[in-house]
């Protein structure tokens, strides 16, 4: 859908026209949350609703200046928010998010992106605690030598080895499966 008409709407303060393009996005973008990321209603709903007005305001101050992405742009959004909301997404508001939307390529490659990324965290979550706190020491200390991780966990060298290659392979076939059970569910 091209949401240009909402840009103009909006700028030209044309509240019933603006009115009707929200109500007739919101409950697509809604059931988009709800699908993709299973999100409750009452979740997205309210992701739905502080993406509007994040865009509104973007667009009376003039920071929207490619009409054509706002659909990409307004996705991106809502998905942000529901995350940011659920505490599993801690980037600024600002921090993840162009000024504007950005062109088509852009767009897709960050979506792609994004879309590894919940893959990503997905997974982790999934990982039995001793293992999640073994990785993410791991992660968080990455030039950590293997002796200073066994003594950290109390293991052997080749145990921290092992572990490490466990998860790492864990999470391969995790997001190999989530990504091929989404692809499969399309």
């Amino acid at each position: 859908m091209d949401y240009t008409p909402l840009v103009k709407a909006v700028q030209d303060g044309d509240q019933v026209t603006a009115n009707k393009l929200v109500s007739e996005a919101t409950p697509i973008l809604v059931r988009m949350l709800m699908a993709r990321m299973n999100a409750s209603r009452q979740d997205a709903e309210d992701a739905v609703q502080a993406m509007f007005v994040y865009i509104i305001e973007a667009i009376r101050e003039g920071r929207i200046h490619n009409p054509s992405g706002l659909l990409a742009y307004m996705i991106k959004t809502c998905r942000h928010n529901y995350l940011k909301s659920r505490r599993e997404y801690t980037v600024d508001y600002e921090e993840g998010m162009a000024a504007e939307p950005a062109t088509e390529a852009v767009q897709l490659e960050r979506l792609i992106e994004s879309e590894r990324m919940d893959l990503y965290r997905e997974c982790v979550d999934n990982l039995k605690e001793d293992y999640r706190e073994f990785f993410d020491f791991w992660i968080s200390h990455p030039d950590t030598p293997a002796t200073d991780v066994a003594r950290e966990f109390e293991i052997s060298v080749n145990n921290a080895w092992t572990r490490k290659h466990r998860v790492i392979k864990w999470l391969q076939e995790c997001i190999q499966r989530k990504l091929g059970t989404r692809i499969n569910s399309k």
